[in-house]
Protein backbone atom coordinates (compact mmCIF):
# COMPACT_ATOMS: atom_id res chain seq x y z
CA UNK A 1 0.00 0.00 0.00
CA UNK A 2 1.46 3.40 -1.23
CA UNK A 3 1.12 6.33 0.89
CA UNK A 4 3.38 9.28 0.17
CA UNK A 5 5.23 11.32 1.96
CA UNK A 6 2.92 14.31 1.76
CA UNK A 7 -0.41 12.68 2.68
CA UNK A 8 1.05 10.62 5.45
CA UNK A 9 0.68 13.58 7.62
CA UNK A 10 -2.68 14.13 6.92
CA UNK A 11 -3.60 10.72 8.07
CA UNK A 12 -2.08 11.43 11.24
CA UNK A 13 -4.41 13.83 11.84
CA UNK A 14 -7.35 12.56 10.84
CA UNK A 15 -6.59 9.81 13.07
CA UNK A 16 -6.02 12.20 15.87
CA UNK A 17 -9.26 13.62 15.50
CA UNK A 18 -11.13 10.75 14.96
CA UNK A 19 -10.71 10.34 19.07
CA UNK A 20 -12.95 13.55 19.46
CA UNK A 21 -16.50 14.13 18.59
CA UNK A 22 -16.73 13.33 14.89
CA UNK A 23 -20.36 14.26 13.07
CA UNK A 24 -22.19 13.36 9.88
CA UNK A 25 -20.15 10.26 8.80
CA UNK A 26 -20.58 9.18 5.43
CA UNK A 27 -19.53 5.54 4.50
CA UNK A 28 -19.30 4.95 0.24
CA UNK A 29 -18.33 1.92 -1.46
CA UNK A 30 -18.79 0.73 -5.23
CA UNK A 31 -17.44 -2.54 -6.59
CA UNK A 32 -17.12 -3.33 -10.49
CA UNK A 33 -15.90 -5.29 -13.20
CA UNK A 34 -14.38 -3.54 -16.57
CA UNK A 35 -13.97 -5.09 -19.24
CA UNK A 36 -13.76 -4.57 -23.18
CA UNK A 37 -13.29 -6.70 -26.18
CA UNK A 38 -11.49 -5.24 -29.71
CA UNK A 39 -11.30 -6.86 -33.19
CA UNK A 40 -8.98 -5.43 -35.08
CA UNK A 41 -9.64 -6.12 -39.24
CA UNK A 42 -5.88 -7.33 -39.85
CA UNK A 43 -5.99 -9.39 -37.08
CA UNK A 44 -7.73 -13.17 -36.99
CA UNK A 45 -8.95 -11.67 -33.22
CA UNK A 46 -12.49 -12.82 -32.48
CA UNK A 47 -14.72 -10.74 -30.29
CA UNK A 48 -14.88 -12.20 -26.65
CA UNK A 49 -11.76 -14.44 -26.81
CA UNK A 50 -9.18 -14.20 -24.65
CA UNK A 51 -6.64 -12.28 -27.06
CA UNK A 52 -9.20 -9.17 -27.69
CA UNK A 53 -10.00 -8.56 -24.39
CA UNK A 54 -8.28 -6.73 -21.21
CA UNK A 55 -10.90 -6.62 -18.19
CA UNK A 56 -9.89 -5.99 -14.21
CA UNK A 57 -12.56 -5.59 -11.00
CA UNK A 58 -11.83 -2.83 -8.21
CA UNK A 59 -13.67 -1.74 -5.25
CA UNK A 60 -13.45 1.36 -3.40
CA UNK A 61 -14.18 2.45 0.17
CA UNK A 62 -14.41 5.83 1.45
CA UNK A 63 -15.32 7.30 4.54
CA UNK A 64 -15.98 11.44 5.01
CA UNK A 65 -16.84 13.39 8.90
CA UNK A 66 -17.09 16.38 9.95
CA UNK A 67 -13.89 16.91 12.52
CA UNK A 68 -14.42 20.36 14.07
CA UNK A 69 -15.85 23.31 12.49
CA UNK A 70 -15.07 24.20 9.77
CA UNK A 71 -13.06 21.01 9.28
CA UNK A 72 -14.32 18.14 7.68
CA UNK A 73 -11.50 15.12 6.02
CA UNK A 74 -12.01 12.32 3.81
CA UNK A 75 -10.20 9.19 2.93
CA UNK A 76 -10.87 6.30 -0.08
CA UNK A 77 -8.53 3.02 -0.69
CA UNK A 78 -9.33 1.62 -3.83
CA UNK A 79 -8.31 -2.22 -4.49
CA UNK A 80 -7.70 -3.88 -8.06
CA UNK A 81 -7.57 -7.37 -8.85
CA UNK A 82 -7.36 -9.63 -12.44
CA UNK A 83 -9.42 -12.36 -10.33
CA UNK A 84 -6.96 -14.76 -12.15
CA UNK A 85 -9.13 -14.01 -15.24
CA UNK A 86 -5.65 -13.57 -17.30
CA UNK A 87 -5.56 -16.99 -16.99
CA UNK A 88 -8.31 -17.55 -19.55
CA UNK A 89 -10.41 -14.83 -19.75
CA UNK A 90 -8.58 -11.83 -20.67
CA UNK A 91 -5.12 -10.96 -22.23
CA UNK A 92 -4.09 -7.72 -19.90
CA UNK A 93 -6.05 -6.09 -17.41
CA UNK A 94 -7.47 -2.28 -18.33
CA UNK A 95 -5.43 -0.09 -15.81
CA UNK A 96 -2.93 0.74 -13.42
CA UNK A 97 -0.29 -1.72 -15.86
CA UNK A 98 2.53 0.54 -16.42
CA UNK A 99 5.42 1.33 -13.60
CA UNK A 100 5.90 -2.66 -12.25
CA UNK A 101 9.10 -2.29 -10.70
CA UNK A 102 8.77 -5.64 -9.33
CA UNK A 103 7.30 -9.34 -10.51
CA UNK A 104 3.70 -8.84 -9.19
CA UNK A 105 1.87 -7.60 -12.27
CA UNK A 106 -1.26 -9.29 -11.30
CA UNK A 107 -1.15 -9.05 -7.83
CA UNK A 108 -3.84 -7.09 -5.61
CA UNK A 109 -3.26 -3.55 -6.02
CA UNK A 110 -4.31 -1.39 -3.08
CA UNK A 111 -3.51 2.19 -2.43
CA UNK A 112 -4.76 5.70 -0.61
CA UNK A 113 -6.54 7.48 -3.47
CA UNK A 114 -7.94 10.07 -1.32
CA UNK A 115 -6.89 11.30 2.61
CA UNK A 116 -7.57 14.88 2.78
CA UNK A 117 -8.10 17.69 4.70
CA UNK A 118 -11.22 20.47 3.73
CA UNK A 119 -11.56 24.08 5.64
CA UNK A 120 -13.97 26.55 5.48
CA UNK A 121 -14.05 30.04 6.91
CA UNK A 122 -16.66 32.80 5.57
CA UNK A 123 -16.45 32.06 1.53
CA UNK A 124 -12.53 30.82 1.78
CA UNK A 125 -12.09 27.39 1.59
CA UNK A 126 -9.00 25.10 1.59
CA UNK A 127 -8.53 21.40 0.46
CA UNK A 128 -4.87 19.86 1.24
CA UNK A 129 -3.55 16.60 0.61
CA UNK A 130 -4.55 13.43 -1.68
CA UNK A 131 -7.69 14.60 -3.80
CA UNK A 132 -9.31 14.58 -7.13
CA UNK A 133 -9.11 17.79 -9.40
CA UNK A 134 -11.52 18.83 -12.24
CA UNK A 135 -9.74 21.74 -14.17
CA UNK A 136 -9.87 21.93 -18.04
CA UNK A 137 -5.63 20.59 -18.16
CA UNK A 138 -5.31 18.65 -15.39
CA UNK A 139 -8.09 16.52 -13.90
CA UNK A 140 -9.30 13.46 -12.30
CA UNK A 141 -10.77 10.56 -15.18
CA UNK A 142 -13.15 8.62 -14.54
CA UNK A 143 -13.73 6.56 -17.57
CA UNK A 144 -11.67 2.99 -16.53
CA UNK A 145 -11.68 0.99 -13.75
CA UNK A 146 -9.19 3.12 -11.47
CA UNK A 147 -8.99 7.05 -11.09
CA UNK A 148 -6.30 9.12 -10.80
CA UNK A 149 -5.72 11.94 -7.91
CA UNK A 150 -3.36 14.12 -7.11
CA UNK A 151 -1.25 14.94 -3.93
CA UNK A 152 -1.94 18.64 -3.79
CA UNK A 153 -3.51 21.87 -1.42
CA UNK A 154 -6.08 24.04 -3.64
CA UNK A 155 -7.26 27.17 -2.17
CA UNK A 156 -10.56 28.93 -3.01
CA UNK A 157 -11.99 31.97 -2.78
CA UNK A 158 -15.52 33.73 -4.02
CA UNK A 159 -15.47 37.13 -2.24
CA UNK A 160 -15.88 38.48 -6.15
CA UNK A 161 -19.58 38.49 -6.71
CA UNK A 162 -20.35 35.66 -9.25
CA UNK A 163 -16.35 34.38 -9.46
CA UNK A 164 -14.66 31.42 -7.67
CA UNK A 165 -10.97 32.15 -7.48
CA UNK A 166 -8.83 28.99 -7.54
CA UNK A 167 -4.89 28.57 -6.78
CA UNK A 168 -3.30 25.26 -6.83
CA UNK A 169 0.03 23.57 -6.33
CA UNK A 170 0.15 20.28 -6.84
CA UNK A 171 2.95 17.71 -6.17
CA UNK A 172 2.51 14.82 -7.63
CA UNK A 173 0.02 12.32 -9.07
CA UNK A 174 -0.73 8.89 -10.45
CA UNK A 175 -2.08 9.07 -14.08
CA UNK A 176 -0.21 7.60 -17.04
CA UNK A 177 1.03 10.21 -18.02
CA UNK A 178 4.08 8.26 -16.03
CA UNK A 179 4.32 5.38 -18.57
CA UNK A 180 4.91 7.56 -21.49
CA UNK A 181 7.71 10.28 -22.42
CA UNK A 182 5.73 12.85 -24.58
CA UNK A 183 8.51 14.08 -25.79
CA UNK A 184 10.33 10.69 -27.56
CA UNK A 185 8.12 10.42 -30.65
CA UNK A 186 5.25 12.06 -32.78
CA UNK A 187 2.30 12.47 -30.89
CA UNK A 188 -0.52 11.37 -33.96
CA UNK A 189 -3.73 8.89 -33.57
CA UNK A 190 -2.31 5.97 -30.80
CA UNK A 191 0.81 5.27 -32.13
CA UNK A 192 3.06 6.61 -28.94
CA UNK A 193 0.92 4.88 -26.51
CA UNK A 194 0.25 1.55 -24.85
CA UNK A 195 -1.83 -0.73 -26.30
CA UNK A 196 -4.27 0.11 -23.88
CA UNK A 197 -4.09 3.53 -21.45
CA UNK A 198 -3.16 3.13 -18.29
CA UNK A 199 -5.31 5.58 -16.26
CA UNK A 200 -3.23 5.01 -12.86
CA UNK A 201 0.15 3.65 -12.49
CA UNK A 202 0.46 0.14 -11.15
CA UNK A 203 -0.42 0.39 -7.37
CA UNK A 204 -1.80 3.79 -7.60
CA UNK A 205 2.67 5.14 -7.62
CA UNK A 206 2.73 8.60 -7.47
CA UNK A 207 5.51 10.53 -9.08
CA UNK A 208 6.18 14.03 -10.37
CA UNK A 209 5.14 15.63 -13.53
CA UNK A 210 6.84 13.98 -17.18
CA UNK A 211 8.27 10.86 -15.39
CA UNK A 212 8.82 8.16 -17.76
CA UNK A 213 8.34 4.50 -17.81
CA UNK A 214 11.19 2.10 -19.42
CA UNK A 215 9.23 -0.99 -20.56
CA UNK A 216 12.32 -3.21 -20.98
CA UNK A 217 13.67 -2.50 -17.13
CA UNK A 218 10.10 -1.81 -15.35
CA UNK A 219 11.57 1.18 -13.87
CA UNK A 220 10.05 4.72 -13.45
CA UNK A 221 12.24 8.00 -13.09
CA UNK A 222 10.90 10.64 -11.23
CA UNK A 223 11.02 13.93 -12.71
CA UNK A 224 9.96 15.08 -9.76
CA UNK A 225 8.44 18.32 -11.49
CA UNK A 226 5.35 20.23 -9.82
CA UNK A 227 2.54 22.18 -11.05
CA UNK A 228 1.21 25.44 -9.95
CA UNK A 229 -2.25 26.32 -11.73
CA UNK A 230 -4.62 29.59 -11.09
CA UNK A 231 -8.25 29.68 -12.60
CA UNK A 232 -10.97 32.36 -12.14
CA UNK A 233 -15.22 30.66 -12.22
CA UNK A 234 -17.14 32.98 -13.42
CA UNK A 235 -20.78 32.72 -13.86
CA UNK A 236 -22.25 36.52 -14.27
CA UNK A 237 -26.16 34.55 -14.67
CA UNK A 238 -27.74 31.28 -15.15
CA UNK A 239 -26.76 30.70 -18.18
CA UNK A 240 -23.29 32.10 -18.50
CA UNK A 241 -20.30 30.51 -17.64
CA UNK A 242 -16.57 31.30 -18.61
CA UNK A 243 -13.70 29.85 -17.38
CA UNK A 244 -9.81 30.97 -17.09
CA UNK A 245 -7.09 28.93 -16.23
CA UNK A 246 -3.01 29.01 -16.39
CA UNK A 247 -0.92 26.44 -15.84
CA UNK A 248 2.45 26.20 -14.62
CA UNK A 249 4.92 22.49 -15.36
CA UNK A 250 8.25 23.10 -13.72
CA UNK A 251 10.62 22.61 -16.82
CA UNK A 252 7.95 21.37 -18.90
CA UNK A 253 5.81 24.25 -20.35
CA UNK A 254 2.85 26.48 -19.51
CA UNK A 255 -0.37 26.72 -20.47
CA UNK A 256 -3.64 28.33 -20.68
CA UNK A 257 -7.11 27.44 -20.96
CA UNK A 258 -10.35 30.25 -21.92
CA UNK A 259 -13.82 28.80 -22.52
CA UNK A 260 -17.35 30.52 -22.69
CA UNK A 261 -21.08 28.97 -22.34
CA UNK A 262 -24.26 29.81 -23.02
CA UNK A 263 -27.20 28.49 -22.45
CA UNK A 264 -30.68 29.56 -24.48
CA UNK A 265 -34.58 28.65 -24.78
CA UNK A 266 -32.94 24.92 -24.58
CA UNK A 267 -29.88 25.96 -27.11
CA UNK A 268 -25.99 25.56 -26.12
CA UNK A 269 -23.82 27.65 -27.24
CA UNK A 270 -19.58 27.12 -26.38
CA UNK A 271 -16.34 28.25 -27.05
CA UNK A 272 -12.66 26.98 -26.16
CA UNK A 273 -9.63 27.70 -26.35
CA UNK A 274 -6.16 26.51 -24.60
CA UNK A 275 -2.85 26.92 -25.76
CA UNK A 276 1.13 25.20 -24.53
CA UNK A 277 3.96 27.13 -24.30
CA UNK A 278 7.33 24.16 -24.09
CA UNK A 279 9.93 25.18 -22.14
CA UNK A 280 12.14 22.58 -24.23
CA UNK A 281 13.89 23.87 -26.93
CA UNK A 282 13.54 22.55 -30.90
CA UNK A 283 9.30 22.04 -29.39
CA UNK A 284 6.73 24.12 -31.01
CA UNK A 285 3.85 24.99 -28.93
CA UNK A 286 0.54 24.38 -29.27
CA UNK A 287 -2.89 25.39 -29.97
CA UNK A 288 -6.26 24.02 -29.84
CA UNK A 289 -9.74 26.23 -30.62
CA UNK A 290 -13.08 24.56 -30.58
CA UNK A 291 -16.81 25.24 -30.66
CA UNK A 292 -19.94 23.55 -29.68
CA UNK A 293 -23.57 24.14 -30.63
CA UNK A 294 -26.71 22.19 -29.17
CA UNK A 295 -30.17 22.10 -28.58
CA UNK A 296 -32.06 20.15 -25.59
CA UNK A 297 -35.83 19.29 -26.49
CA UNK A 298 -37.60 17.67 -23.27
CA UNK A 299 -35.41 14.41 -23.15
CA UNK A 300 -33.49 14.54 -26.70
CA UNK A 301 -30.00 16.28 -27.06
CA UNK A 302 -28.42 17.18 -30.37
CA UNK A 303 -25.08 18.74 -30.90
CA UNK A 304 -22.41 19.66 -33.31
CA UNK A 305 -19.03 20.32 -32.28
CA UNK A 306 -15.64 21.35 -34.42
CA UNK A 307 -11.82 21.75 -33.13
CA UNK A 308 -8.44 22.65 -34.80
CA UNK A 309 -5.46 22.63 -33.91
CA UNK A 310 -1.99 24.58 -35.05
CA UNK A 311 1.10 23.17 -36.62
CA UNK A 312 3.93 22.08 -35.05
CA UNK A 313 6.99 19.99 -35.09
CA UNK A 314 7.09 16.11 -34.34
CA UNK A 315 7.81 16.92 -30.66
CA UNK A 316 4.91 19.49 -30.12
CA UNK A 317 2.88 18.56 -26.83
CA UNK A 318 -1.19 17.43 -27.57
CA UNK A 319 -3.63 19.30 -25.53
CA UNK A 320 -4.82 16.95 -22.96
CA UNK A 321 -5.06 15.97 -19.86
CA UNK A 322 -1.33 16.75 -18.67
CA UNK A 323 -1.95 13.52 -15.63
CA UNK A 324 -2.87 10.67 -17.95
CA UNK A 325 -1.84 11.99 -21.76
CA UNK A 326 -5.53 10.37 -22.59
CA UNK A 327 -8.60 12.64 -22.07
CA UNK A 328 -9.78 16.28 -22.48
CA UNK A 329 -12.62 18.89 -22.20
CA UNK A 330 -12.26 19.66 -25.80
CA UNK A 331 -16.27 19.01 -27.33
CA UNK A 332 -15.14 16.72 -30.31
CA UNK A 333 -13.44 14.26 -28.45
CA UNK A 334 -14.61 10.34 -28.80
CA UNK A 335 -13.47 7.50 -26.78
CA UNK A 336 -11.29 5.88 -28.90
CA UNK A 337 -10.08 9.21 -31.00
CA UNK A 338 -9.98 11.03 -27.78
CA UNK A 339 -8.51 14.38 -25.91
CA UNK A 340 -4.78 12.89 -26.98
CA UNK A 341 -6.17 12.45 -30.56
CA UNK A 342 -7.70 15.85 -31.17
CA UNK A 343 -5.75 17.47 -29.02
CA UNK A 344 -2.58 16.64 -31.79
CA UNK A 345 -0.88 18.79 -33.94
CA UNK A 346 -2.42 19.74 -37.40
CA UNK A 347 -5.51 17.78 -36.19
CA UNK A 348 -9.07 19.35 -37.96
CA UNK A 349 -12.34 17.30 -36.06
CA UNK A 350 -16.07 17.25 -36.51
CA UNK A 351 -18.45 15.39 -33.80
CA UNK A 352 -22.04 15.57 -34.20
CA UNK A 353 -24.38 13.99 -30.91
CA UNK A 354 -27.37 12.85 -30.05
CA UNK A 355 -29.11 11.12 -26.76
CA UNK A 356 -32.22 10.19 -25.28
CA UNK A 357 -33.04 9.72 -21.77
CA UNK A 358 -35.67 6.81 -21.23
CA UNK A 359 -37.14 6.56 -17.83
CA UNK A 360 -34.34 3.97 -16.26
CA UNK A 361 -31.64 4.32 -18.93
CA UNK A 362 -29.82 6.46 -21.44
CA UNK A 363 -28.85 6.15 -25.34
CA UNK A 364 -26.45 8.00 -26.37
CA UNK A 365 -24.95 8.17 -30.27
CA UNK A 366 -21.94 10.23 -32.07
CA UNK A 367 -19.77 10.36 -35.39
CA UNK A 368 -16.77 11.95 -35.06
CA UNK A 369 -14.48 13.10 -38.56
CA UNK A 370 -10.61 13.67 -37.71
CA UNK A 371 -8.03 14.97 -40.24
CA UNK A 372 -4.40 14.77 -39.54
CA UNK A 373 -1.36 15.14 -41.77
CA UNK A 374 -0.68 11.41 -42.00
CA UNK A 375 -4.05 10.05 -41.04
CA UNK A 376 -7.92 9.99 -41.30
CA UNK A 377 -10.35 8.65 -38.99
CA UNK A 378 -13.64 8.20 -38.46
CA UNK A 379 -15.78 6.91 -35.18
CA UNK A 380 -19.40 5.90 -34.43
CA UNK A 381 -19.65 5.80 -30.94
CA UNK A 382 -23.23 4.11 -29.29
CA UNK A 383 -23.46 4.09 -25.16
CA UNK A 384 -25.91 2.85 -23.31
CA UNK A 385 -26.26 3.36 -19.28
CA UNK A 386 -28.89 2.19 -16.92
CA UNK A 387 -29.89 2.09 -13.09
CA UNK A 388 -31.33 -1.34 -11.68
CA UNK A 389 -32.99 -0.88 -8.17
CA UNK A 390 -31.16 1.47 -6.28
CA UNK A 391 -27.45 0.33 -6.23
CA UNK A 392 -26.57 -1.62 -9.48
CA UNK A 393 -24.94 0.26 -12.71
CA UNK A 394 -24.47 -0.84 -16.18
CA UNK A 395 -22.55 0.42 -19.15
CA UNK A 396 -22.72 -0.96 -22.58
CA UNK A 397 -20.70 0.88 -25.33
CA UNK A 398 -20.14 -0.27 -29.36
CA UNK A 399 -17.26 1.32 -30.31
CA UNK A 400 -16.14 1.57 -34.35
CA UNK A 401 -13.14 3.08 -35.67
CA UNK A 402 -12.13 3.39 -39.41
CA UNK A 403 -8.58 4.62 -39.89
CA UNK A 404 -7.31 5.47 -43.25
CA UNK A 405 -3.63 5.66 -43.54
CA UNK A 406 -1.56 7.95 -46.32
CA UNK A 407 1.34 5.84 -45.91
CA UNK A 408 0.86 2.68 -44.48
CA UNK A 409 -2.33 -0.26 -44.37
CA UNK A 410 -5.75 0.78 -43.56
CA UNK A 411 -7.64 -0.45 -40.71
CA UNK A 412 -10.46 -0.74 -38.64
CA UNK A 413 -11.37 -1.35 -34.88
CA UNK A 414 -14.86 -2.90 -33.30
CA UNK A 415 -15.59 -3.12 -29.90
CA UNK A 416 -17.85 -3.54 -27.14
CA UNK A 417 -16.72 -2.05 -23.52
CA UNK A 418 -18.83 -3.80 -20.71
CA UNK A 419 -19.40 -2.13 -17.44
CA UNK A 420 -20.72 -2.93 -14.33
CA UNK A 421 -20.83 -2.12 -10.88
CA UNK A 422 -22.72 -1.86 -7.44
CA UNK A 423 -22.49 1.34 -5.27
CA UNK A 424 -23.50 1.96 -1.91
Amino acid sequence: MIVSKTTAPFLALLLVSSAYAIENVKVTGEAKYWYQTTVKDTTSDKFFHQNSSVGVAAAELGVSADLLEGLKGKVSVMALDSLGLEKSFVKDISTAGAGVEDNGYYRTQVWFTEANLDYKLGNTSAIVGRQALNTPLLFTERWNASYNTFDAAVLMNSDIPYTTLVAAYVHQHNGGESSRDPLSTPVTFNNTRKNFPSTTMHNGSYYGFGSTYNSVTNEVTDEKNRAYLFGAIIKPTKDLAMNLWYYDFNSMFNAYWIDAEYKISGMFFGIQNSGINADNSGVDNSMLTAAKVGYTLDKLTLDVAYSTTATGNALTYSVVNAATGDKSKAYTQSVFQDGFVVGSLDTDVWRAGAAYQFDGFKISTSYQDVRQATKDGTEVDIIATAKVAQYVNLTGMYIHQDVDEKTATDYKNDAFRLIASVKF
